[in-house]
């Protein structure tokens, strides 16, 4: 059984095809075969199908050693949706309508930030307790996103919630796409390096750091 994780932002050519080639390569680093046992998939809110990365994307994702060339926008569908174990958005604002328009996702759709919060905490809390020791990696994925949506259900969230979003950097300079890669890398690698501390892949010391 394959687990999918879907990462969703508004046009599918920007936030959101960047982060799922970042994460799907954090896993691997950490999981060699993890592509065996998870889909790392991409779609946009208000995405146009078919429309490609610009540029500025392009060239930061070449940076971090990605080609990002042949991806095509997708749009997300309710097969799509449905499809998806773990949904992560790059904004609350978009967590909350895909809420409303596929209720049976509430309990997997996360921001991305806001998903790495939560598993900071978990992984500092007094009695933390590893899950998923010696399970599949799709096996300890379930268990992480159930642990999660229960600790999304009493967690207070911060002050100013757009904290918690990515900026959408379309249209704008390759100095703000830059800056926005860069959150996007250490969110991606915190959220796999956290995944790793609480399913006892890895000891707690130097496995992640603040996205």
């Amino acid at each position: 059984m394959t687990f999918t994780i879907l990462f969703v932002g508004s046009r599918d050519v920007g936030r959101s095809p960047l982060a799922a080639a970042l994460t799907a390569r954090e896993l691997r680093r950490i999981w060699p075969r993890s592509a065996d046992e998870v889909a790392v998939l991409s779609a946009g809110i208000d995405a146009a199908a078919w429309m490609t990365v610009p540029i500025p994307l392009e060239t930061v994702a070449e940076r971090r050693g990605l080609d990002l060339s042949a991806h095509r926008a997708t749009g997300v569908s309710a097969a799509l949706a449905e499809r998806a174990d773990l949904v992560l958005t790059m904004t609350r604002g978009q967590r909350a309508q895909l809420v409303l328009q596929h209720p049976a996702l509430r309990t997997r759709t996360f921001a991305l930030i806001e998903l790495t919060s939560l598993l900071q905490d978990a992984i500092t809390a007094p009695r933390r307790q590893t899950i998923g020791r010696g399970e599949r990696l799709e096996t300890k994925l379930r268990l992480v996103v159930t642990a999660a949506a229960a600790r999304q259900r009493s967690a207070k969230a911060p002050a100013d919630e757009h904290q918690w979003d990515v900026f959408d950097p379309y249209g704008y300079s390759l100095d703000i796409h830059e800056t926005v890669a860069a959150m996007l890398d250490a969110a991606t690698h915190a959220l796999v390096g956290e995944v790793a501390v609480l399913t006892g892949t890895r000891a707690a010391v130097g496995a992640s750091r603040t996205a």
